[in-house]
């Protein structure tokens, strides 16, 4: 896809850490809006301890830490609507989809292969 003459990328960021007590998983957020902001498209997986920052309720601010559930409900307004999570790290940490406080799709880690082999980049941390 062209955008003024300009090829738009898609960029694939996993998130595999928790996001409280790890500015990491923040950062990384940030680069994902920012790519978006850019025009570029942006998938994101959330996979391992990375899907516990999905469970709704959290009260991260009694612990003084950033609540990161506005962040990610504004996920649809930078466009990135492609947010999956993968099943065996739900069934890990003993989680169904119902228990998310975003809208995502639920994937086996066989089913993400095409998705990452259709990535320009792909960015883990």
């Amino acid at each position: 896809m062209l955008l003024l003459g300009l090829e738009v990328k898609t960029l694939f960021f996993i998130f595999n850490k928790g996001f409280h007590g790890n500015v990491r998983g923040h950062e990384f957020l940030d680069m994902a809006l920012m790519a978006a902001a850019f025009d570029q498209k942006v998938v994101i997986l959330f996979e391992g301890e990375a899907v516990n920052a999905l469970v709704k309720n959290q009260q991260p601010e009694n612990i003084a830490l950033k609540n990161m559930t506005p962040i990610l409900k504004a996920l649809p307004l930078y466009d990135i609507n492609d947010v999956f999570v993968e099943k065996e790290s739900m069934d890990q940490w003993g989680l169904v989809k119902e228990q998310l406080t975003i809208e995502t799709t639920l994937v086996s880690r066989h089913e993400m292969v095409e998705q990452l082999n259709a990535a320009h980049h792909v960015f883990s941390i």
